[in-house]
């Protein structure tokens, strides 16, 4: 968490007590041209916050772009960028519009209260003021901070817990749909071997939900461990391609690979084996999930020290809105038909975890909807 103050206050000559505070990681930047205040300040809410001070609002907002605050007290009088300038320049942006932001001023009286809080501020203190009067307002507004924190993240996770629910419930459904009518042994040759078909197709899908559910749990709990040795990366390539084919020619894509170097170096890599043919194994499985019918291009190429798998399809796109979001956990856009297995959106963050745990990158294009995808992977030869 993270505090934004810009104040001038009248310091009271016997400080209160301060007590511990559930919010001490809250981070506060405190901003005032006068010296004297911003240290004596700085100490006054060091106490129970950390507190970093600078001298005008305008390397406040240069501050706030690195670091979001959690919440801004900021003087109205301040040379550069005044209070409201702060202010207004804060609302403007879709990142800080949601802080909560209290003036600071020596104007007293009804009309200047109400000036600051249509101009959107959250609350208006009057100078001179208690410094026990200053921590309860910074307190108060840092507990509703929390509040919505908290109420988002229940939200997020009642949504979450929704979606998982519902992925491991449906494949059960066929599952046991199609056990109960093999069981009832009326079923003849050609539609019991759908039955099991649709049976195993179905299981694996479960498999696989449960599989991203523990890999994505031990990657964000850092315990996953790399057992790295030198890979050749044509080999496992071509492998996830051959195991994934047969579904790939059940849509009616066509797997297209283009497996060469450009150099006379080697296309190995140092990494785990299982990992970096999982990575692939999510870019192509995600490649034939968002393509109804057309071509996957799978291409390595090796230049100076990298080695480049370029996995592109003609497949329904990325919009320009969920672009930035694509590698984000369980995030995802909506599969393109009701027969296309939906999913946690856990594959592309795994896939982007474990190309950074090998030292690489991943990049996501598309030139919108309806006009394929394209992801590269970078990662360092050997």
């Amino acid at each position: 968490m993270f505090v934004f103050v810009s104040l001038c206050l009248f310091p009271p000559q016997n400080p209160p007590p301060i007590k511990p505070s559930e919010f001490s990681t809250a981070r506060i930047l405190l901003v005032d041209d006068n010296a004297d205040m911003r240290d004596y300040v700085a100490r006054l809410l060091s106490k129970q916050w950390q507190v970093t001070a600078v001298a005008n609002g305008a390397t406040a907002l240069a501050v706030v772009s690195e670091q979001l605050p959690d919440l801004v007290l900021t003087d109205v009088m301040m040379p550069e960028m005044d209070g409201f300038q702060l202010l207004s320049a804060l609302r403007a942006n879709s990142n800080t519009k949601g802080i909560p932001i209290i003036l600071l001023s020596a104007r007293a009286g009804e009309e200047a209260a109400i000036e600051g809080l249509q101009a959107g501020a959250d609350d208006y203190l009057i100078k001179p003021f208690s410094a026990r009067e200053l921590l309860t307002r910074v307190e108060s507004h840092l507990q509703m901070v929390r509040l919505r924190q908290e109420l988002s993240s229940n939200r997020f996770k009642d949504e979450f817990l929704a979606t998982v629910t519902h992925e491991l419930h449906a494949p059960l459904v066929g599952i046991l749909g199609w056990t109960r009518l093999l069981r009832s042994k009326e079923l003849d040759e050609a539609t019991a071997l759908r039955a099991l078909d649709t049976i195993e197709r179905n299981a694996k899908n479960q498999a696989k939900l449960i599989e991203d559910l523990l890999d994505i749990s031990t990657i964000i709990s850092g315990k996953i461990s790399l057992q790295s040795q030198p890979v050749k990366l044509t080999k496992i390539i071509e492998e996830v391609i051959n195991t994934m084919s047969s579904n790939a020619k059940q849509k009616g894509i066509n797997i297209v690979k283009t497996l060469q170097a450009t150099s006379q170096q080697s296309d190995t890599v140092l990494g785990d084996r299982d990992r970096l043919q999982q990575i692939v194994r999510e870019l192509l499985a995600n490649a034939i999930k968002f393509t109804l019918k057309g071509v996957v291009e799978v291409r390595l190429d090796t230049i100076d020290s990298l080695a480049t798998i370029q996995i592109k399809d003609t497949g329904v796109g990325i919009s320009a809105e969920f672009l930035p979001d694509v590698f984000d956990r369980f995030t995802q856009a909506e599969v393109p038909s009701r027969h296309s297995p939906g999913g946690l959106g856990l594959g592309l963050a795994i896939a982007r975890q474990l190309v950074e745990l090998h030292g690489g990158t991943i990049e996501a294009a598309s030139e919108g909807i309806g006009r394929g995808a394209t992801f590269t992977v970078k990662l360092p030869l050997v």
